[in-house]
């Protein structure tokens, strides 16, 4: 997993500090089987802290290990797990500095403590986690803190969102029960409330502990051998997100003359990966088609994206919409008419969701609920229930039967749209309004929207899945989706395991 993640802290003299950092560094040669000391450059091991600090003044409560490092190293996977103070590269230090000034100043949740994103594809994506330590000598009596992830893929890092919080809130979960035990102890010998209030109240002004040394983060938590520990927890969060979580290439953007090697890749200075594009491709495509040929096998060799701009251009514009509203969200989609007409309409528009949620029925003999199928097609002479909020019905006149001057396509449906369309229903119909998109690339176009909202459904669905609700609304607008994209994610996560891991 191609993340940074560091431990931030508040200090009351020098303001948001990063004291801990943990880093992946891999090699490549797959060739070599020989066991290596450190899978990264040399000379990271060898730079200073004190040359990447630039001369700055730190007191105790800013410094952490000093130009001690912690190694970990997975010798299958030729990997290691680098932990300083600071970052050892220049660049990452820059950025994860920036990053540790935002966590603990403007960007922070709604609760203080809690969870949020920021970042931009400058300054890298970032996924901070705010909390508290309770320390007797602090203003306030507890020290601020916050873990940062630093990724550059934003979208990567949006996917890990669970895994990531789940596992960050154990180790602040421990972190607070040391930093508690310590804080009880304390007061326990001398309330500090007290000594204040009595100090206070002398005459001599305020309480002052400006004459106090700043305590280290050890001391806050009484744990000797607290860096170690946070190693070894960050070391497990970034193997354990390199096996479970694997970037791919989205399968449906790719043709089958398309091939592409990943095998190419090249690791940059600062450790993050690069795949070149431009190299030659071996990538053998599993994509199952087959229940899709199956169905749709009469049409299969008409473009999709000609037939929904050709269903657009006969119903008109808010016609389609409800069309294209009631396919995205859940809404069953009644398709009668001839047989090759009611295919194609069938084809197009149930393409537009993600297979896992597709349940088409091209030729029912009868109709069927909207539990069984969200697409269906009967012929004229089947008996189909009246238009009502949960069937859309698409009625197509065949040729003889029409009227002069009348639509030969007709959509009815009892239901409203809302105020505010999905956003995916938004950029659907201004790509299919743009003239200067052809059908090869719209199609793409429409792939690539299709995985970017079956995505954000899952990680909805994982967080819902593990009993964050509380976390949703937040991390929907990490996402770039509203109160208003709700219902088709819904929709969209009934394709998925009912308790994701």
């Amino acid at each position: 997993m191609n993340a940074v993640i560091a431990l931030c802290i508040f200090c009351e003299s020098h303001g948001p500090k990063v004291i801990f950092t943990t880093q992946t560094y891999r090699n490549y040669d797959n060739q070599s089987t020989e066991k290596l000391k450190f899978y990264g450059p040399r000379e990271i091991l060898k730079r200073s802290q004190n040359v990447v600090e630039d001369g700055q003044h730190e007191c105790e409560g800013c410094q952490s290990i000093g130009n001690v490092k912690y190694l970990s190293n997975e010798h299958e996977t030729r990997t290691s797990f680098l932990s300083a103070q600071q970052s050892l590269t220049q660049d990452i230090w820059c950025l994860l500095k920036h990053a540790c000034f935002r966590s603990l100043s403007c960007e922070v949740h709604p609760g203080k403590e809690g969870v949020c994103y920021f970042g931009d594809e400058y300054r890298g994506h970032v996924l901070s986690h705010t909390f508290t330590l309770k320390d007797a000598q602090a203003r306030g009596f507890r020290k601020w803190c916050s873990f940062i992830v630093f990724m550059r893929d934003k979208q990567f890092l949006l996917n890990m969102w669970p895994f990531l919080v789940d596992n960050l809130k154990e180790v602040i979960r421990e972190l607070q029960d040391f930093a508690e035990k310590k804080y009880n102890a304390e007061e326990a010998e001398c309330p500090q409330r007290i000594a204040r209030l009595s100090t206070a109240n002398s005459g001599s002004g305020s309480y002052n502990n400006s004459n106090k040394q700043l305590r280290t983060f050890s001391d806050i938590t009484n744990e000797k051998h607290v860096f170690i520990r946070i190693h070894m927890w960050l070391v497990w969060i970034l193997s354990a997100g390199a096996r479970h979580f694997i970037e791919i290439f989205p399968m449906s953007l790719l043709d089958d003359e398309l091939n592409y090697n990943l095998d190419h890749q090249i690791e940059t200075e600062d450790g993050f990966t690069l795949v070149n594009a431009k190299l030659p491709v071996n990538l053998t495509l599993n994509s199952n088609e087959s229940e899709t040929t199956l169905e749709f096998s009469e049409v299969s060799g008409k473009s999709t994206t000609v037939i929904l701009r050709g269903l657009r251009t006969v119903l008109g514009k808010d016609q389609f919409r409800q069309l294209l509203y009631s396919s995205l969200t859940g809404v069953q989609i009644l398709v009668r008419g001839p047989n090759t007409q009611r295919l194609e309409s069938l084809y197009g528009l149930s393409s537009l969701i993600p297979r896992a949620c597709r349940r088409v029925k091209t030729q029912a003999t009868e109709y069927m609920d909207p539990n069984k199928c969200n697409f269906i097609g009967v012929d004229t002479s089947v008996a189909v229930p009246l238009p009502c909020a949960n069937v859309c019905r698409l009625d197509i006149m065949a040729d003889e039967h029409k009227v002069e001057n009348s639509s030969s396509h007709i959509v009815r449906w009892t239901g409203t749209l809302p105020l505010k369309l999905p956003t995916l229903l938004i950029k659907i119909e201004k790509s299919l309004e743009n003239e200067k998109l052809g059908n090869s690339t719209l199609k793409a176009h429409f792939a690539a929207l299709q995985e970017e909202w079956a995505n954000i459904a899952k990680v909805v669905h994982a967080m819902r899945g593990r009993g964050h609700s509380g976390d949703l609304s937040g991390l929907m607008l990490s996402l770039g989706a509203g109160p208003h994209d709700k219902k088709l994610l819904d929709t969209w996560s009934m394709g998925l395991p009912p308790n994701p891991a």
